[in-house]
């Protein structure tokens, strides 16, 4: 579940959602995990940003019952590290969130970003799970896997259409081009949007999948180069120290 506090800071609707009005649905709608009433900006002093998460991931546990609370940390990306560390110390959590547009600008510097969080977190002696919120992009979700990444939410499912036979993202009108790829694009009983959307599930499952088994595997590198345009895999290879593949 998400808090929706992150919609309300984007929609301008701040005074209109609350924390309480937040654990009012953790209470309605039971579920197993749940991100946390995050502070789109937080304090800049560390120690105050640190513990402003804590009070609020202990408040929204306090009222989630058996869900999960996930904690998101918003941040510089060169601060990220030392923050998370600092946060899933504290709270003991086993899974924290940061936002993709938090670790940089290009995607090599969020993948090295993605990187650093993942050597401080290994530092704690116990195994964090790290989401990125905001990445569905399938080649960022490859390269950020490899660079330490776990989990990840985007929209880009249902706001463009997925080329199946290169995992490019097209935008939605095109997805005409790409109807022949699934059983999907021949069915006439469901809308443009209704098989466009069947259309990327099916990619993204797929494609999940594969990344799970190669990353369990140990053969993260032999999936990127082998699903990943050439121009992509090169940069992402420099940037993981695949150079020599």
């Amino acid at each position: 579940m998400d808090s929706g506090n992150y919609e309300s800071f984007w929609k301008g609707a701040q005074t209109n959602w609350k924390q309480a009005d937040f654990h009012r649905m953790l209470a309605s709608f039971p579920c197993d995990l749940a991100f946390g009433f995050d502070e789109q900006q937080p304090p800049a002093n560390a120690d105050d940003h640190v513990a402003l998460v804590v009070e609020r991931w202990q408040a929204d546990q306090a009222a989630a019952g058996g869900c999960q609370i996930v904690p998101i940390v918003h941040a510089r990306a060169n601060e990220l590290p030392a923050l998370c560390a600092a946060v899933a110390a504290k709270t003991g959590v086993t899974m924290l969130a940061v936002p993709e547009r938090r670790l940089g600008n290009g995607i090599l510097d969020r993948a090295r970003a993605v990187e650093a969080v993942r050597k401080a977190l290994n530092n704690l002696g116990c195994y964090v799970v790290l989401h990125l919120l905001g990445t569905g992009n399938p080649i960022s979700i490859a390269l950020y896997s490899a660079m330490g990444a776990d989990s990840f939410d985007g929209l880009e499912w249902c706001q463009t259409v997925v080329d199946h036979e290169t995992g490019l993202l097209y935008h939605l009108s095109q997805a005409d081009f790409f109807a022949g790829q699934t059983a999907w694009g021949n069915d006439g009983e469901l809308s443009f949007q209704a098989r466009t959307l069947a259309h990327n599930i099916d990619f993204y499952s797929d494609w999940m999948r594969r990344l799970r088994d190669a990353v369990s595997q140990d053969r993260l590198p032999e999936f990127c180069r082998s699903n990943l345009p050439p121009r992509a895999f090169r940069h992402a290879a420099d940037v993981a120290g695949w150079s020599q593949l």
